[in-house]
């Protein structure tokens, strides 16, 4: 499943990147993106991996900037969603070690660059959060699936 981004989700994406790095930047909070970009960069990607997966699950987002909310939206059937993202074609499935087990019911990910992405499925809280799932990358272990593993989007969402 692939979505594309309109013009004013764009504008959206950016404005609520800005909001919440300079919300973060402005709290001191410590970085704990896995990856080497940017802090921009991961605000951004994030904000419009969050609306691309809304946009698909016909949900609205959530756009709040002034605090860290551990879901990203609630899907219709009431389940939380924590979104990730990834730039990589065949990435995993991250979450910082500090995520705790039922913090959210799902997690899903979203493969693709601003403003592209694929939405290449999900993994309950419980099967990501468990010790056996750390893998330390380069920056740190981080619980980590591949693409193999998650359920598919028209078991969950459709």
């Amino acid at each position: 499943m692939i979505v594309t981004l309109n013009q004013t989700e764009q504008e959206l994406a950016q404005v609520i990147a800005q909001r919440r790095y300079e919300a973060a930047r402005g709290q001191g909070l410590t970085d704990l993106k896995v990856g080497e970009q940017s802090n921009w960069e991961t605000d951004l990607e994030g904000a419009a991996a969050e609306i691309a997966f809304c946009k698909l699950a016909n949900v609205y987002p959530d756009m709040e900037t002034g605090r860290s909310n551990i879901e990203d939206c609630y899907l219709k059937n009431g389940y939380a969603v924590d979104v990730k993202t990834t730039r990589y074609e065949g990435g995993r499935l991250l979450a910082v070690r500090w995520k705790r087990e039922n913090s959210v019911d799902l997690y899903a990910l979203m493969v693709g660059t601003f403003p592209k992405y694929r939405l290449a499925g999900f993994m309950k809280s419980e099967d990501l959060i468990q010790e056996a799932r750390l893998k330390d990358l380069g920056r740190g272990p981080s619980f980590a699936a591949d693409q193999s593993e998650l359920m598919k989007p028209d078991d969950v969402i459709f």
